[in-house]
Parts: structure tokens; C-alpha cells; sequence
């Protein structure tokens, strides 16, 4: 029982974590940034409604978010950078695997970092 209230009190800290980063990156009206973090944290593409209920009403600041999730994706996501993010035991990201033609090859060199950072 006291392994499962520190692993709930965990999970529910970390999900603090990204929900203030989120509230910020948004009152802030900062879409680039949020668009850099979703794609970094595995997120998919953010629909219209949920860019409007974080406050991009109109359709240019959706678009800006739009671009810079694009934009992050085809440079965070090169499977080049992959080994880096398993050295440093980034988990498995959805977007750059699911979503990129390369995903597979990402994935590859992602494991094979994971299994490298295991020794350091």
C-alpha cells in the first residue's frame, strides 16, 4: 500500500509538472513553444478546440502553432537525434515513431541509446 500512495503521489506531481508548463506556455500565448513542447513530449497535434480552450481563438495564432509543430517535428524528430534522447532516457516518443516516415528507424537508434545509457 505505501508503494502504491508514492507512486500515485508521483505521477500526480509530474502531471503538475506539465500541466503548469502548458498554463504558462499559453497565458503566455507563446503557440511556438507549445508546439516545441507537445512535440517533445510525445503529444500529437493539438485539435482547433483544445488550441481554443487554451486561448488561440483565432486562426492565426492556431496556425502559428500549427507551423512550429511541424517545423519540430521534422528536426526534433530526425533519427539522427534519436540515440541522444535513449542515452539520456527520453521515454519512447509516439510522434517521432508513429508519425515520421523514418519512425522505425528512430525508434532503432532510440532503443539503442536507451540500452547505451544503461552502462553510464
Amino acid at each position: 500500500m505505501k508503494y502504491l500512495m508514492v507512486s500515485l503521489l508521483l505521477v500526480l506531481s509530474l502531471t503538475g509538472c506539465s500541466s503548469h508548463r502548458v498554463a504558462e506556455l499559453s497565458m503566455t500565448h507563446n503557440w511556438a513553444g507549445l508546439a516545441n513542447y507537445d512535440v517533445e513530449a510525445g503529444r500529437k497535434l493539438r485539435t482547433e478546440i483544445d488550441l481554443m480552450s487554451l486561448g488561440a481563438t483565432d486562426k492565426k495564432q492556431q496556425s502559428e502553432y500549427q507551423s512550429a509543430y511541424d517545423a519540430h517535428v521534422k528536426e526534433y524528430c530526425k533519427p539522427e537525434n534519436a540515440y541522444h534522447m535513449g542515452i539520456i532516457g527520453k521515454p519512447r516518443n509516439s510522434v517521432c515513431i508513429d508519425g515520421t516516415p523514418k519512425g522505425w528507424l528512430y525508434e532503432e537508434n532510440w532503443k539503442t541509446g536507451l540500452e547505451a545509457g544503461r552502462f553510464f
